[in-house]
């Protein structure tokens, strides 16, 4: 029961689960990582069917015009996957809703949600492939199962729904900068089509007002409410700037101001306003949820320690004084064996053990210091236990002593940097006609190069010993050296001084642009060298670890709105009849029949004349490109424009709400997530000799406050296990 409590800790879980010995050991199973792997990639092979599923994403061009087979599975093979998929979940939800389920609980519902929901999507998933597999993907095309797979991948990951909860919260906030956002639309929109004059045509045919200006502003971007909305909406991201404001500026250069005002407010004030507020109050409510995990791993801890001192795992008697009295001690042996036992990654155990030697007895408070900063484990790498050789002939310690200088790296570091020089320049004069026979010279001195690195990686052999396998910029240097290697022998033994392989038909270029390829790689070993560099770097990578919860739900966010989108839009936009890729259209339109519009006759910037064909929701991997080529910003106009057309006006409210959960919510999160996270990994690698790998809790580590005894104890007075004596 300690093992299992002290597991609660470190992975921040709740302890209210049954605590008999059949519960313990099932608890112990589910959270184990065979069964945590399984239930993962259970959830996201589910995820993935999406691509293999009917319409299949397995074709090489999303592209219409080419007409490439889908290759389709037999039917009813992707719906047994997802049934055995869903059998895996069902038994997972069971385990869990038996494990946390009290006695005579009247509030089930509230207490678990997650748990109630994931039985309820289950309802509706196998609902719905029964459906499928009676009616036919042909015939059933909705699958209304699809949308609900994500909860399955979020109800398994606890810093999903933690970062989800955070968003809910922030949404409030949210919502008010986008009702101001809303009014400055609305009032731009009704000041733009008053202020831009155009021609009324009386009933007698004659101009009443009007004649004299250039109406193409009204006509194109202020006509209707709906057309000067969306020509706003897009300007707000500047992705249809200056072209909005060019017909009236070419009358007028006044009437720039309109345009200059609206993104002044719009563009750098309110969405500016919109990250700030995001980074404070999304901060904010992702700091009060840590603080909540954190004081589970109070508790959790608390638990352990009182089990621990009476060595009874049944009705754990706990006293009111008992957390504050330091006379309440544990013996480090029994500790140590039930660390023994504890599932917990090896350099915090290490790291435990190591704080536990010449200590016989802990109290409560020592207890707790003893996890403190677990998830913040400094990093002590084997590089440093690894032992140098030591030579007793005199050249080979003069040897070691030259390589491990650091001049020596600096000047392994200008001949990559003077390598990658000479690429480039072989890259420049590899199509020029007059330069060939340089071109062969150059080639010639990748050899040079190539034996330098072999001879580098040798010495450094010889000079480290052990070390050099467990230094990762060793072992980089090692693997890329050999890979030059192994294609320069290759080219030369094809090829040697030729420049084709008459058999294969593979030029010495091709092989170069591997081994080019490899240089480039290689070049990034000067990246450590530069500290400020080096900084940025590790931080970066650092942030990259710990953003992972947020990225899941970026992807979440991406899939549902896929699957939403071919749900609406599967074959909406078809290209012309005969219009094929690559084809001339002089060639099409000779043949009798045929009345085919060259792209040329097209208005500019169209998704016709674009020859946009391949961005399309016909099948989900096409889907997420069209996703974020929205999500970029940078001609989303020309979708709205085109699913508008050909589709409904109404079409455009799913690419706006795209855009504002996407660009304007999302985005502005992950700013702010990378503002924190970045200056803490910052401030926390500016420290000498120290270098952080932890979880999103360390991030917050120091904001967080241990809570009063009072409130453990009456946490502790929940679970049934536990009897509080007054």
């Amino acid at each position: 029961q300690a093992t299992v409590f002290i597991e609660d800790a470190l992975e921040y879980r709740s302890i209210h689960h049954k605590t008999n010995d059949f519960a313990l050991k099932l608890y112990q199973w589910s959270h184990s990582a065979p069964a945590v792997n399984l239930v993962n990639v259970t959830a996201f092979l589910l995820l993935f069917l999406a691509f293999v599923e009917e319409p299949s994403s397995l074709v090489w061009s999303s592209d219409p015009r080419r007409q490439y087979k889908r290759v389709i599975l037999p039917p009813g093979y992707t719906e047994g996957v997802e049934l055995v998929c869903l059998l895996i979940l069902a038994v997972d939800s069971i385990v869990q809703s038996y494990l946390v389920t009290k006695h005579h609980s009247k509030h089930f519902f509230r207490q678990y949600p997650w748990i109630c929901g994931g039985f309820m999507v289950l309802l509706i998933s196998f609902i719905d492939v029964m459906v499928s597999l009676a009616l036919g993907n042909t015939v059933y095309r909705i699958r209304v199962r699809r949308l609900f797979r994500p909860y399955f991948f979020v109800q398994n990951t606890t810093l999903l729904k933690k970062t989800l909860k955070a968003m809910r919260n922030t949404l409030p906030e949210i919502a008010s900068v986008l009702t101001l956002l809303s009014l400055h639309l609305y009032f731009f929109t009704m000041l733009g089509m008053l202020l831009f004059p155009h021609t009324h045509v009386h009933p007698n045919g004659t101009h009443i007002h009007g004649e004299e200006f250039n109406n193409t502003e009204w006509q194109e971007y202020f006509k209707t409410i709906d057309t000067a909305l969306m020509s706003l909406v897009v300007l707000l991201t500047t992705a249809n700037n200056p072209d909005v404001m060019m017909p009236s500026y070419s009358e007028n250069r006044l009437y720039a101001l309109y345009f200059i005002i609206f993104s002044l407010i719009g563009t750098f004030l309110i969405f500016n306003l919109l990250t700030a507020i995001i980074y404070n109050q999304f901060r904010g409510y992702f700091k009060s949820s840590m603080q909540t995990s954190y004081f589970r791993r109070c508790v959790a801890l608390t638990a352990a320690f009182n089990v621990i001192k009476t060595g009874s795992c049944d009705n754990v008697e706990i006293e009111d004084n008992l957390t504050v009295n330091e006379e309440a001690v544990i013996p480090v042996p029994m500790l140590q064996k039930v660390l023994v036992d504890t599932c917990m990654k090896p350099e915090k155990r290490n790291l435990l053990f190591t704080r536990l030697k010449h200590i016989c007895e802990l109290n409560y408070n020592e207890f707790c210091l003893l996890f403190d900063d677990i998830d913040s484990v400094t990093i002590t790498t084997i590089y440093s236990q690894a032992t140098i050789p030591v030579w007793q002939v005199k050249y080979m310690q003069t040897l070691q002593r030259i390589v491990l200088n650091r001049y020596f790296n600096v000047v392994g570091n200008l001949v990559v940097l003077l390598n990658a020089i000479l690429m480039t320049v072989e890259i420049a004069i590899h199509y020029e006609e007059d330069f060939q026979a340089v071109f062969s010279h150059l080639n010639i001195m990748n050899y040079v190069f190539v034996a330098y690195y072999c001879i580098e990686q040798i010495l450094k052999i010889l000079a480290l010993g052990k070390r050099y396998f467990v230094k990762l910029s060793c072992l980089y240097d090692g693997v890329l050296s050999i890979a030059l290697i192994t294609v320069e022998l290759v080219q030369l033994v094809e090829f040697g001084n030729q420049t084709t392989n008459t058999s294969t038909g593979l030029t010495l270029w091709d092989c170069a642009r591997i081994v080019n390829i490899l240089i480039l790689l290689r070049l990034l070993r000067i990246v450590p060298n530069f500290k400020p560099m080096a900084l940025v770097t590790n931080v970066m990578v650092q942030i990259i670890r710990s953003l992972r919860s947020f990225m899941g739900i970026i992807i979440l966010i991406y899939y549902v709105f896929a699957i939403f989108g071919m749900m609406l839009f599967e074959k909406a936009i078809d290209p012309p009849p005969g219009l094929k890729p690559d084809e001339t259209y002089e060639a099409i339109t000779s043949i009798p029949d045929t009345t085919l519009t060259p792209p040329d006759a097209y208005k500019c910037g169209t998704y016709q004349q674009l020859e946009y064909w391949a961005n399309n929701f016909d099948d989900f991997a096409a889907a997420l490109v069209v996703l974020w080529d929205i999500m970029v910003v940078n001609n989303w106009g020309v979708f709205l424009a085109a699913f508008k057309e050909m589709v409904s006006p109404w079409s455009q409210l799913y690419f706006v709400a795209w855009w504002l959960v996407s660009a304007v919510v999302c985005v502005n999160l992950f700013i702010a997530l990378i503002l924190d996270h970045f200056i803490d990994k910052w401030e926390g690698s500016m420290q000498p000799g120290e270098m952080r790998r932890g979880t999103i809790q360390s991030l917050f580590q120091k904001h967080l406050q241990r809570p009063c005894d009072r409130t453990i104890r009456e946490e502790l007075r929940k679970h049934p296990n536990f009897y509080i004596c007054h």
